[in-house]
């Protein structure tokens, strides 16, 4: 079962928006490609945010 703390929850939004400028800066041509790839940056720095926050209580 996750332990999810609300005030954790402030730290999704600075890893998903990391994430999209991360994915974002990849020079590809079509605005579609660029608009998928900030989207899949976004989505996995909310789950990278996610997995630090549930292992870091497992290594303390």
């Amino acid at each position: 079962m996750p332990n999810i703390v609300t005030n954790n929850l402030m730290f999704f939004l600075p890893m998903a928006f990391a994430g999209l400028v991360l994915f974002g800066e990849v020079p590809v041509a079509s605005k579609f490609v660029r608009t998928v790839l900030r989207t899949i940056g976004a989505v996995g720095g909310a789950l990278i945010a996610l997995l630090v926050l549930e292992v870091l209580p497992v290594l303390i």
